[in-house]
């Protein structure tokens, strides 16, 4: 046995940064699957689900509406008696570079269209699992986006003077 060994968090008991996990599921061959918000001090919370044993990412209920706990509860649960992906343990928290590319994915496939879409912190919602990074995290990389390429992403004060709003901006069509 290795000294100052540190042993990983089970998957029953993790809770990757940025979320604060309300429900825990086991899926049939024991994956564990997450009912999980970043919505702390929010009035009405978001909420998402992911399987820890296979790709199942889920943010939206089946009508296409954002989830409340009820919704995602019913999802986890209804995906928990499908699954038999293994236990795959906690996903490797990724490197910066790795969690500001899939961000910038993300970001990349809403310049499909002809109007500016805008970004809010919540459309990361399914990917916090993946990314475990806090919000302020991702806010900070938004704004470097924005200001290393605006014809991109553009950052501008909202009304009220309380924060930023980001809109990506969509390709240029000729």
């Amino acid at each position: 046995m290795a000294l100052f060994t540190r042993p990983a968090p089970a998957p029953e008991t993790w809770t990757p940064q940025g979320t604060l996990v309300s429900q825990r599921y086991r899926a049939l061959e024991d994956a564990t699957v997450l009912v999980y918000t970043a919505d702390a001090g929010r009035g009405t919370a978001r909420y998402a689900v992911a399987c820890l044993g296979c790709t199942y990412r889920e943010d939206r209920n089946a009508s296409g509406n954002v989830m409340t706990e009820p919704d995602a509860a019913q999802a986890a649960n209804a995906h928990a008696t499908a699954c038999r992906a293994v236990p795959r343990g906690i996903p490797a928290r990724p490197t910066d570079a790795a969690a500001a590319k899939l961000i910038r994915t993300r970001l990349w496939a809403r310049r499909y269209g002809t109007a500016p879409h805008q970004v809010h912190i919540a459309d990361f919602h399914t990917l916090r699992v993946d990314l475990q990074r806090p919000t302020e995290w991702i806010k900070a990389l938004l704004t470097g986006i924005a200001q290393a390429d605006p014809g991109f992403l553009t950052a501008t004060p909202t009304s009220s003077g309380q924060g930023i709003r980001f809109t990506v901006q969509p390709f240029d069509r000729p």
